[in-house]
């Protein structure tokens, strides 16, 4: 059996001498692992590489074949914040995917921020790659219209009980038990989100990713460091 796709990859730990455990994220399959031998190729979480996977079976750990086509940490290894998104993004999965199961919208999810995180607007990406985790994982928001009204105009907040929006009418006699709804996060806006925003949103999401994962496995700590070097640039 054998398969041959685009992944990427999300951890890499030595095993033996000259051998490599990777842990990679592909459309079709999802979240898998594999052995690689040899120790030339340079590669990091967060590449994005043509994996040729063979084995057995599919319960096997199965031989990797690896070719890096883009390698993002090459490009942002002297920015801290760059670093600590790709590592959170990828921890992300490795923690609450579970493994062999298709996530394709998540896969180009994660794709697309990894190729635009050398860009200026990258941030705005990972917030939406978090936003899209949650929508895969079923915890997602409903930010499509008000869940008291119908109305999809003028949403300004979201419930953390429910994760649905409301308007202002409906929700400013509650505001302070409710979330302040980043405009940028609503589908096919075109504000460009300030640093506020941005922490307002990693903020929201951040409670319903606690939410997903419970007590059985903790957030990434590079998220935690993202926010606070995000923090430092809020005035």
């Amino acid at each position: 059996m054998h398969w041959k796709e685009k992944a990427i990859i999300l951890s890499i730990k030595n095993f033996g001498e000259n051998s490599r455990i990777i842990t990679l994220f592909n459309r079709s399959i999802g979240k898998t692992r594999g052995l690689l031998k040899g120790l030339k190729l340079s590669i990091q979480p967060g590449d994005i590489c043509e994996v040729c996977w063979r084995g057995r079976n599919a319960e096997q750990l199965g031989v990797l074949k690896v070719e890096n086509l883009f390698s993002p940490f090459s490009f942002v290894f002297n920015n801290p914040m760059e670093v600590l998104a790709i590592e959170s993004a990828c921890t992300l999965c490795i923690n609450g995917l579970p493994d062999k199961a298709p996530h394709s919208e998540l896969f180009d999810s994660l794709h697309s921020l990894l190729l635009k995180i050398t860009q200026n607007n990258w941030l705005s990406d990972y917030v939406l790659f978090e936003k899209n985790f949650l929508a895969e994982m079923g915890v997602g928001l409903d930010l499509s219209k008000c869940a008291v009204t119908g109305k999809k105009e003028g949403l300004v907040y979201v419930s953390p009980r429910t994760g649905k929006a409301v308007i202002k009418e409906v929700g400013e006699k509650y505001k302070n038990r409710l979330f302040q709804l980043p405009q940028f996060l609503l589908e096919n806006s075109k504000v460009i989100p300030s640093l506020n925003d941005i922490f307002s949103a990693l903020n929201m999401l951040g409670y319903f990713l606690k939410m997903y994962f419970e007590d059985n496995k903790e957030l990434p700590l590079s998220r935690n460091y993202l926010i606070e070097e995000l923090m430092k640039g809020i005035t």
